[in-house]
């Protein structure tokens, strides 16, 4: 099975969560490249330095995370350069099932999908179509 998408970042405080939703894309071949990252704040430092030709294909975050949260990791996200948002999808992954988060979280134009932890293969099925889509 061919690789979905070339760079993926995953931004969890949770070495756990960031383990098993590793191990998963591996599993399932999602991805060329993992990034991790334990702070939105250390992701976004990072994305600031990109091109287009760097910048990653999907990044799931997580919502609830001490500091900068997910919601702020958006809005910041929201104003880094036209380069890096034209290329990055981004892919809620939380164990927030709340209505509110989830509309606040589409709210955003490059949020693309809402996922509830944990990761199953469904998900990844409906992230592939809408990938395709795009």
């Amino acid at each position: 099975m061919a690789r979905l998408v070339d760079k993926t970042v995953l931004i969890d405080d949770s070495d756990i969560d960031l383990f098993i939703q590793r191990r998963f894309l591996e599993v399932y071949n999602f991805s060329n490249q993992l990034v991790l990252y334990k702070s939105a704040d250390d992701a976004l430092d990072w994305l600031r330095g990109l091109t287009e030709d760097t910048a990653p294909d999907i990044i799931f975050l997580d919502l609830n995370m001490p500091e900068t949260d997910g919601f702020a990791f958006l809005k910041t996200f929201s104003e880094l350069p036209q380069a890096v948002r034209s290329k990055s999808r981004i892919v809620v992954l939380t164990s927030s099932n709340n209505l509110k988060d989830r509309e606040e979280a589409f709210s955003y134009d490059n949020v693309i999908q809402f996922i509830t932890k944990p990761l199953k293969q469904k998900d990844i099925e409906e992230l592939k179509l809408l990938i395709v889509k795009a």
